[in-house]
């Protein structure tokens, strides 16, 4: 039985999946940990024009990816040598579709990434958020139930929240370089979250900065050389500051994309015979407005 359903997307959207093929890049050698049944290795193939070699360890997810992969290797990726099993230096891409939080050593698989990656290769990731604010709610009301899906999902091994994920990418020998999210609203989530409840001092605090709103994270990340001189601390320290920047610069690059569609629809409105035809009554208003 597969537990993990074909999510449809295409490129344009604002999901996880579109994100992370995004971050992919066109015409990639990718190895794919966790492709369920190849539905994004199947955008990957046909449409970023790439090579995906699928890891799955649930058999029926793995026959159904075949289709969409040019091998598919049937395991449990904490069980097996990665250099002999997928060979040496073979992909310029890896990729964990909100896998990592599935391990019980992530840091370890992270380690031995770098050994199946060429001399450019990186890793592309999705990790849901734990400190998401529908969570902090069920924390508050003294709940944690593990759900079939979602931010508890009930397979989930590992919880991450931004900082935990920075470090354990830092443990891991490897610095992000690219860091956006998926937000969603608390009442859009599995927990059907109403904030009506609680106190406004409470979902003010709870709001600043993105974090809260943040369902996962979506990252690029590439091996990092130790710097000579700097201690573990002083360089996590630099890399929060790089991540920060980083992130900033997704921000105003997705607010810009906003602002252009919203600018287009603007345009297109003005350009509506409605818009024309009501063009009279609107002055009457603004004359009647300015009396």
């Amino acid at each position: 039985m597969i537990k993990y359903p074909a999510v449809k997307f295409s490129l344009d959207d604002d999901n996880a999946q579109a994100k992370l093929v995004r971050l992919v890049g066109t015409g990639k050698r990718v190895i794919e940990f966790g492709c369920a049944s190849g539905y994004v290795s199947k955008i990957l193939k046909n449409i970023m024009k790439c090579t995906v070699v699928g890891v799955e360890n649930e058999p029926e997810s793995a026959r159904q990816a075949e289709q969409h992969c040019e091998q598919v290797v049937l395991c449990d990726i904490e069980d097996v040598d990665f250099a002999s099993t997928f060979g040496k230096g073979c992909f310029d891409v890896a990729t964990f579709g909100d896998v990592l939080e599935h391990l019980r050593n992530p840091w370890e698989i992270l380690r031995k990434t770098k050994e199946v990656l060429n001399a450019d290769g990186y890793v592309v990731a999705s990790i849901p958020n734990i400190s998401h604010i529908s969570v902090v709610m069920e924390l508050l009301e003294g709940r944690f139930d593990y759900r079939p899906l979602g931010l508890l999902d009930e397979s989930h091994l590992r919880f991450f929240t931004k900082k935990s994920i920075m470090a354990m990418m830092h443990n891991a020998g490897f610095e992000i370089v690219h860091w956006d999210r998926v937000i969603r609203q608390p009442d859009a989530t599995e927990f059907g979250t109403s904030l009506a409840s609680y106190p406004d001092s409470l979902i003010s605090f709870l709001g600043q900065g993105n974090e809260g709103l943040t369902y996962q994270y979506i990252i690029k990340a590439t091996p990092r050389q130790f710097e000579k001189g700097r201690d573990e601390q002083e360089q996590l320290a630099i890399l929060e500051a790089r991540a920060k920047v980083k992130e900033l610069e997704t921000d105003l690059v997705n607010i810009a994309h906003q602002l252009s569609n919203a600018n287009s629809e603007l345009a297109w409105v003005y350009n509506t015979l409605s818009w024309r035809l009501t063009k009279p009554i609107r002055k009457i208003i603004e004359l009647i407005n300015k009396w």
